[in-house]
C-alpha cells in the first residue's frame, strides 16, 4: 500500500531527525555538566574570564585553613535511654481469681505443711506431665486422693498462663535494664570528648564529665531490685509482689541515672555553644562558592568556543528538521488513517461473511488500528450477547473459543487478506493444514474457498494431514480445471534422516479395506505382479466386505467369516440373509482354502506354501460370488 510506505518513510525520516537531535544533544552533554542545556546555551561571554579565574584561585588558597576548620565535626549529646517497667509490674501484681477456693485452701495447707521454697513450682511442673494412675515418685495409686483432685483444679490453664508470664520476666528485665546501656553511653561520651579535644587548639572548652560508675551502680540497683521481685513472684505465683511505691522508687533511681546523662549533655551543649561562637567569628569566606564561580566562568569559556558554537548551530538546524518531519509524519498518518478505516471496514464485512459461511457462533463487531510497535489492527468478538477482548477481560478470548473456532477465525483473516491482494493473480499462495474442524459444513466451505483462491492466484499449494480432505479438494478443483494442472505428492523419508517428495495415489490411499482387497484380487487376475500371500489374505476380507455391503446392518461386526456363514445358514424365514443361503457351500469351500493363510484360524499361516494354480482358482471363485451373487 502506497500510503503505508509513505507513512513508514515519514516515520523513518522523523526518527532520523530525532536521532540527530539526540546525537547533537549528547555531544553537547560533555560540555555543560552541572547545568541544563538551556542554561549552558544562555551563558554570556566573559571577556576577562581567565583573569577572574586566577583571582578566585588566589582567594581559595587564602581560605583553605578556614574551610578545614568549618568542616570539622561537632560533638553530639548522649541519647537518654528510656525506662518502661509497666509490663514487668503488671506481671508482678497479677493473680488468679478463678481458682477453686477449696482446692486452693487444700493445696496451700499442703504447701505450708512442708514449708519448702519453690515447692509450688516443683509440684506444678510435675502436674504438667498429665494424667497418671500412680505417683511417679513412689508408685502409689492416685485414684481417690483428694489432694490430686485439688491439684487439677488449682493448676488450671490460667495458672499455666500466669506461670509462663512469670517465666518471661527474666527476658523482660534483661531487655529493660541491659548493661549495654552504660556501654553505649560511655562510647557516645568518648566520641564527644574526642571531638571536643580536637577543638581545644582553637578555643578553650571545659571538658564535660560522665560518671559512668555511678550510672552503672544505679542500673545494677534497679536490676537487683527487679530480680528480687521476680524471685519472690516465682516462689508465690498467686501472690502480688511489688507496689506502686516500689515502682515509683525504681523510676526515681532511673531518673537519677538520667540526671547523670543530662549533666554530661549540659557540658556538651556548653562546648557546642563555644565552638559555634568561634566559627561565627571566623571570616565569612565560602570556598565552595568561589569554586562554583570558577566553574561558571569555565562553562562560559566553553560555551563560546568555536566548536561548541558550531554544535549549537547544527542542533538548531536539526530541531527545525525534527519539527518539519513530525508535521509530515502526521500528515501521512492522517492519510493512512482514512485508508485504514475504509480498508478495515471492508475486511470486517468479508471476515464476518466467511465466519457466517463456516457456521461460527461469533462475529467481529469492530476492527480498529493503532501504531504501537508499528501499524497494527485490533478487534474484539461478539459471542452470545457478550463482547470478548483479545487480551484481558471477562469472558476471556483464550477460554471462550475452541481451538477449532480459533483456527476458523485465523483462516477467515487469511482468506480476507488474500482476496484483497490486487496482485493475487501473480502470487503463489501456500496454506498449511487449512482444516478448521471435523464439522462437515466447515470442510465443505473450506474446499469451496480454496477452490476460489486456486482460480484467482498463480499457484495454490495446500499442505494437509487428512488424505480424504486432499482427495475431496482435488475432486472439487477438477470439476473446473485440467488434471494436468493438479499434482498430489507426499513426503517420504530418505537417507540421513532427510525427506523428499514422492508421488501418491490419492484414490488408493483413501479406498476402504474391501475395495483394496477387491483391487488386489482383480490386479492378480489381470496379470499384475502381486505378493501371493497378500492375494491369498485378501480373499476372505473381500468376501466379508461384500456380505456386509449386500446385507447392511444384518451381519454383526466382529464375527469371524465362518460365523458369518453360520449366521446366513441359520437365518429365519423372512430374513434377507435367506437369499444368500445358495452360496454358503461355496463360501465354506473358499473359506476352507483362504482361512489357512490367516493367523486367527491357523497359527502357522506364514509357513503354508501357496500354489499359484490353486490360488488363481479360488480368486476366480471369490470374484464370481461378488459379481454373480451366486455359486
Amino acid at each position: 500500500m502506497n500510503a503505508q510506505r509513505e507513512y513508514d518513510q515519514a516515520d523513518n525520516d522523523a526518527l532520523a531527525a530525532s536521532q540527530s537531535v539526540r546525537d547533537l544533544t549528547n555531544q553537547l552533554t560533555g560540555f555543560h555538566r552541572g547545568v541544563s542545556l538551556q542554561q549552558f546555551r544562555d551563558l554570556a561571554e566573559v571577556a576577562d574570564a581567565d583573569d577572574q579565574i586566577a583571582a578566585l584561585n588566589e582567594r581559595i588558597v587564602e581560605a583553605q585553613n578556614i574551610g578545614v576548620i568549618q568542616a570539622k565535626a561537632m560533638p553530639k549529646k548522649l541519647d537518654e535511654p528510656a525506662f518502661d517497667v509497666a509490663q514487668i509490674f503488671d506481671i508482678f501484681e497479677s493473680s488468679l481469681a478463678d481458682i477453686d477456693l477449696a482446692a486452693e485452701q487444700r493445696v496451700k495447707q499442703h504447701l505450708d505443711a512442708h514449708a519448702k521454697p519453690n515447692l509450688e513450682r516443683w509440684i506444678s511442673d510435675g502436674h504438667a506431665f498429665g494424667e497418671m494412675e500412680s505417683c511417679p515418685y513412689c508408685n502409689q495409686p492416685l485414684e481417690g486422693v483428694d489432694l490430686i483432685q485439688a491439684y487439677r483444679s488449682y493448676f488450671n490453664q490460667d495458672y499455666n498462663q500466669l506461670k509462663a508470664s512469670v517465666a518471661d520476666l527474666i527476658r523482660l528485665i534483661s531487655i529493660t535494664t541491659p548493661e549495654a546501656i552504660i556501654e553505649r553511653l560511655q562510647a557516645s561520651f568518648a566520641t564527644a570528648s574526642a571531638i571536643i579535644d580536637g577543638w581545644q587548639e582553637h578555643v578553650e572548652i571545659p571538658p564535660p564529665e560522665f560518671d559512668g560508675e555511678a550510672a552503672k551502680q544505679k542500673l545494677a540497683t534497679i536490676r537487683g531490685r527487679l530480680d528480687a521481685l521476680r524471685l519472690a513472684k516465682e516462689a508465690n505465683l498467686l501472690e502480688s509482689v511489688g507496689s506502686d511505691d516500689t515502682k515509683n522508687e525504681l523510676i526515681g533511681i532511673w531518673n537519677e541515672l538520667i540526671g547523670i546523662v543530662k549533666s554530661c549533655n549540659d557540658g556538651i551543649d556548653h562546648a557546642v555553644n563555644l565552638i559555634t561562637a568561634y566559627k561565627a567569628s571566623l571570616a565569612a569566606v565560602n570556598p565552595d562558592g568561589l569554586r562554583q564561580a570558577i566553574t561558571n566562568l569555565e562553562l562560559a569559556k566553553l560555551r563560546h568556543r568555536q566548536d561548541v558554537i558550531d554544535l549549537f548551530s547544527q542542533l538548531d538546524a536539526a530541531l527545525a528538521q525534527e519539527v518539519a518531519t513530525k508535521e509530515e509524519k502526521q500528515n501521512k498518518k492522517d492519510a493512512l488513517n482514512a485508508i485504514m478505516q475504509a480498508t478495515l471496514e471492508r475486511y470486517k464485512g468479508r471476515i464476518n461473511q466467511l465466519l457466517g459461511d463456516f457456521g461460527a457462533q461469533f462475529s467481529i463487531p469492530n476492527i480498529d488500528f493503532n501504531y504501537r510497535g508499528g501499524l497494527r489492527s485490533n478487534y474484539n468478538l461478539h459471542m452470545r450477547g457478550s463482547n470478548i477482548e483479545l487480551t484481558g477481560g471477562i469472558p476471556d478470548f483464550n477460554t471462550s473459543l475452541s481451538e477449532s473456532d480459533k483456527r476458523t477465525l485465523a483462516f477467515a483473516f487469511f482468506i480476507a487478506s488474500v482476496e484483497s491482494d490486487p496482485d493475487l493473480a501473480n502470487k503463489v499462495v501456500v496454506i498449511d493444514d487449512p482444516m478448521c474442524s471435523l464439522d462437515l459444513n466447515r470442510k465443505q466451505q473450506t474446499r469451496l474457498i480454496l477452490k476460489r483462491v486456486h482460480n484467482g492466484c498463480e499457484q495454490l499449494i495446500v499442505l494437509v494431514h487428512d488424505i480424504h480432505f486432499m482427495r475431496s479438494l482435488r475432486d472439487e478443483i477438477l470439476r473446473a480445471s485440467s488434471p494436468q494442472n493438479i499434482a498430489c505428492v507426499k513426503l517420504k523419508t530418505v537417507a540421513n534422516r532427510y525427506s523428499n517428495f514422492d508421488a501418491i495415489d490419492v484414490d488408493k490411499e483413501c479406498e476402504s479395506a474391501y475395495f483394496k482387497c477387491h483391487r488386489v484380487l482383480g490386479e492378480y487376475l489381470n496379470g499384475t505382479a502381486q505378493s501371493s500371500m497378500e492375494v491369498a489374505r485378501s480373499i476372505r476380507p473381500m468376501l466379508e466386505g461384500y456380505l456386509h455391503r449386500r446385507f447392511p446392518g444384518l451381519i454383526s461386526g466382529g464375527l469371524l467369516f465362518g460365523q458369518v456363514i453360520d449366521a446366513i445358514n441359520n437365518a429365519p424365514q423372512g430374513s434377507p440373509l435367506v437369499h444368500a443361503q445358495n452360496i454358503t457351500d461355496e463360501l465354506n469351500d473358499i473359506n476352507g482354502y483362504a482361512g489357512q493363510y490367516h493367523h486367527d484360524t491357523n497359527p502357522s499361516a506364514d509357513q503354508v506354501q501357496i500354489i499359484d494354480g490353486e490360488l488363481r482358482q479360488f480368486v476366480e471363485r471369490a470374484i464370481n460370488v461378488v459379481h454373480a451373487g451366486m455359486a
